[in-house]
């Protein structure tokens, strides 16, 4: 966690010149808080810190650094620094900054690495963006099926402080084609004699370098896999996608769906909530906040046309925000069920007639519930109240009660429907979901509510 009033201390060290305390500092801490400390610093005073450290160390630390503050540490700086640090970095956090580069920059910074390295960054660099070939490493251990146990072993020990994981060993044929896998428990459990193709298991679970890195990530935790393998469409293995980047893609996912049903536009950031400007937030949430402003006046609209039910029993007002929250949250309730079973591959628009027909038992039993409890409210709360003498307490209770159990039942069943309508239609059921459902569920619910009333209480 970031604490600034290190800062001034940090600083202090630096101008005395006190390396040994810093590196102390360093190596009792994860790098990842290390990082957030190192953040709030200028960046030669970064690379001041990180030259104290080993270059495995540095290279974990830098990792963790917000991109814009690595993008700015390596712009300028010296080319043997620089160097030294891309080489030892990951190959997919390579890429990634790279990706966030200014093309002259990344330009001059490509000349300073090896063919192989630069050939590598291109690669990964060219996918399209959330997809899986954009978030693998390509630091992955392969084997072939006729190598023996004893000389795959050391293979792996000879091929390991360059891998991002060898837990799982890929196994290809001569053409790089994508023909098993073997852990690397299992591989020290058995003969040295013995070949890998004896012991490899050939159901791999795989992705395609296309794909959307959801898919992969889903992938990962649906057979809980520590990698994935990513191949291209000639089957061929171009890299790997591990646990921890999954983890990444899915909390995006998440926070980037729960934004949208929150009608919050734009991508997820990658900044923290402090440090993301007033203006972007601004920008984010402003549009669609206007855009059912707007629609919602025409609540306004429709309460105007029921004028004259409003002069005659002012009563029914009172009931109009519960109204509308009942519906906003039980249609709010339903399209979240609804959009998680659609985004775990529960549901598809198949399924839209059993949803209806599940998601009707449950509204009613809300509403018998919430209606009974809504009539004795209105019996309770407004007894006293000045109501004309053609009406009575107890036929505003039953009308108030019963519009609210409609309200109850026919926003839930809309909440469930919107995003298997949007799924259907290709559309992104997260964006139109929650817009959608509180525009229409506030409009036909006031239209509902007075129709209502002009019927039962004879208005």
């Amino acid at each position: 966690m970031k604490n600034p009033i290190l800062i001034p201390e940090l600083r202090e060290l630096l101008k005395k010149k006190n390396f040994q305390i810093l590196k102390s500092f360093i190596d009792d801490q994860h790098s990842k808080e290390v990082a957030e400390y190192l953040g709030l610093l200028e960046p030669q005073e970064i690379w001041e810190i990180l030259d104290i450290v080993d270059i495995q160390k540095r290279s974990e630390i830098f990792c963790y650094l917000d991109m814009d503050v690595q993008v700015t540490m390596v712009s300028g700086q010296l080319k043997y620094k620089i160097t030294e640090l891309l080489k030892q970095i990951s190959n997919d956090d390579r890429a990634d900054l790279f990706l966030h580069l200014e093309k002259n920059v990344a330009d001059r910074l490509m000349l300073l690495l090896p063919l192989n390295d630069r050939t590598d960054i291109l690669k990964l660099t060219s996918y399209k963006e959330k997809t899986a070939g954009a978030i693998m490493t390509t630091d992955y251990a392969n084997l072939y099926e006729n190598d023996s146990i004893e000389n795959a072993i050391e293979k792996i020990r000879s091929m390991a402080p360059s891998k991002e994981t060898i837990y799982y060993i890929y196994v290809t044929n001569d053409e790089g084609k994508l023909i098993g896998f073997v852990s690397l428990r299992k591989m020290i459990l058995s003969g040295p004699n013995q070949q890998i193709k004896d012991i490899m298991k050939k159901d791999v679970i795989y992705a395609y370098v296309n794909d959307e890195q959801e898919k992969a990530a889903n992938l990962i935790e649906k057979y809980d896999l520590i990698a994935l393998p990513v191949v291209d469409y000639n089957e061929k293995l171009a890299g790997i996608i591990t646990y921890d980047d999954a983890i990444d893609v899915i909390r995006d996912e998440e926070t980037e769906d729960l934004e949208k049903l929150m009608a919050i536009s734009g991508g997820v950031e990658e900044r923290s909530y402090l440090d993301i400007p007033v203006f972007t937030h601004f920008k984010k949430r402003i549009s669609w906040v206007i855009i059912l402003g707007v629609i919602g006046l025409l609540s306004s609209v429709i309460m105007k046309g029921f004028q004259g039910t409003l002069e005659k029993i002012i009563i029914l007002t009172f009931y109009i925000p519960l109204l509308n929250s009942a519906g906003g949250n039980t249609g709010s309730q339903s399209a979240t069920v609804v959009l998680r079973a659609i985004a775990l591959k529960e549901l598809f628009p198949r399924d839209i007639s059993k949803v209806i027909k599940k998601e009707f038992l449950i509204s009613t039993l809300i509403c018998i519930c919430f209606g009974l409890l809504t009539y004795l409210g209105v019996m309770l709360f407004s007894a006293g109240q000045d109501i004309p003498k053609e009406f009575t307490l107890t036929s505003i209770a039953l009308l108030v009660s019963l519009a609210l159990s409609i309200q109850v039942v026919w926003s839930t069943l809309f909440g469930a429907i919107i995003p298997i309508i949007a799924t259907k239609l290709r559309l992104d059921p997260a964006v139109i979901s929650n817009p959608a459902l509180t525009t229409i569920v506030d409009m036909g619910g006031i239209t509902m509510y007075f129709t209502l009333a002009n019927q039962v209480l004879g208005i």
